[in-house]
């Protein structure tokens, strides 16, 4: 029997085949200093065939992308997502839309942060993403963006901590669990029956996955943001945004003997959890509907988070882990 494809393989050929399919604009998105990257599954090299695409568009001049450029390249990008037979685009691709890394910078804090997708799109860019387009464009925009909070360095380039990035992180996991509040209490306004309760299941796995891939996604940078020994250099934050989540938390080992036998057991948790949500939707439905069965699985995502928590117990010197906290 043929062995499935490993999830990183499977997510890089995936990714340089739509890259392929682009190849013919290459002037266009030289000529618009465009960037376009993967997120989700894919930004994380855990895809399968059942994982959809999430797609960011960042520019760097100053001046925007034509909204005709915009639509060819839309256009193009959603024939070839359909021919490679990705799932549609979510929200009937309405999240296709073009960010200035200019403006990214101006509103970064502010109340434009959110509503402009400006924050989504950093964050994302910066824990898990892969480059669809110009790779050496791509890091270029990971060192700009990742710039923009290191404002504070002159001056303490001796004991510098990015404190700041810390905090944007963790606003961003706080985002996504009020997110989640908000979504799962819609979710089954107004319904009853059988559709309340698929409505239910569909939030309950919602709420696994969060609890498993977004925690990974944002505290396997906190971690190492918290534990790494100041002055932490610009540098030093580029290369762990080049990891994947999973990869960043293999890093921490060798620094303490708990932690390492923690990462172990963190490492089999996810890929118990990976084997889990990549199954059939009916399947996984089936699981989710059953209360037994669910109450396993969201068992398993409250230790996998109990386990992080304890990493950075660990790892983390007790007067940064409790600035960290409060």
């Amino acid at each position: 029997m043929q062995q499935p494809e490993p999830r990183q393989a499977y997510s890089r050929r995936r990714l340089d085949e739509l890259a392929a399919g682009l190849d013919d604009l290459k002037e266009m998105l030289d000529s618009a200093k465009l960037c376009i990257y993967a997120t989700g599954s894919y930004g994380r090299l855990e895809a399968w065939p059942g994982s959809d695409i999430d797609l960011f568009f960042i520019y760097e001049d100053t001046e925007a992308v034509s909204y005709l450029t915009f639509l060819r390249l839309a256009g193009r990008l959603i024939e070839t997502t359909a021919e490679m037979r990705f799932p549609p685009f979510s929200g009937d691709g309405k999240y296709l839309e073009s960010l200035d890394v200019n403006a990214m910078e101006r509103v970064l804090g502010s109340r434009d942060d959110d509503s402009t997708n400006a924050f989504t799109a950093r964050m994302l860019l910066l824990l898990e993403s892969q480059p669809i387009s110009d790779e050496s464009r791509y890091r270029r925009l990971i060192e700009r963006v990742t710039a923009f909070y290191f404002r504070d360095h002159t001056g303490h380039e001796d004991d510098f901590v990015p404190t700041f990035l810390t905090n944007d992180i963790l606003r961003f996991w706080r985002t996504l669990t009020l997110n989640y509040e908000h979504d799962r209490f819609t979710a089954t306004q107004g319904l009853e029956g059988q559709a309340a309760e698929d409505a239910r299941a569909k939030s309950l796995l919602k709420n696994y996955k969060l609890k498993f891939s977004r925690l990974a996604t944002c505290f396997s940078m906190v971690a190492h943001l918290a534990c790494e020994p100041p002055p932490v250099e610009h540098e030093r934050v580029v290369e762990l945004c080049l990891m994947t989540p999973m990869e960043r938390f293999e890093t921490l080992a060798g620094r303490n003997g708990t932690a390492d036998h923690l990462l172990g057991q963190l490492g089999v948790a996810y890929e118990s959890f990976l084997a889990t949500v990549q199954q059939e939707e009916a399947v996984l439905m089936a699981a989710f509907r059953d209360r037994e069965a669910r109450q396993q699985h969201l068992s398993e995502a409250v230790e996998f988070g109990s386990k992080i928590f304890q990493i950075l117990e660990q790892l983390v010197p007790e007067d940064r882990m409790r600035r960290l906290v409060v």
